[in-house]
């Protein structure tokens, strides 16, 4: 993911969250993290996206996340 790319999706996520999400890409995956209420916005707006698509509580971050997971982390392994 570029710099443009990802000034991008994190503008659009935060817009459809409706408040400001910290995006970053990890192997091909797009995380966004920020309040529970955000991250369900965002899983409902990918609903049909299918297992691609997920919403939970990070024991680790102590934080709610959303993951979005792409084709591209494929192929740049």
């Amino acid at each position: 993911m570029t710099i443009n790319q990802q000034a991008r999706t994190t503008a659009e996520w935060s817009e459809i969250a409706k408040e400001s999400m910290a995006v970053e890409e990890i192997g091909g995956t797009i995380y966004a993290y920020g309040s529970e209420l955000a991250c369900l916005r965002l899983a409902y707006k990918f609903r049909y996206s299918g297992d691609k698509a997920k919403s939970a509580f990070s024991d680790n971050l102590q934080t709610w996340f959303f993951r979005l997971e792409t084709n591209v982390g494929a192929a740049n392994v």
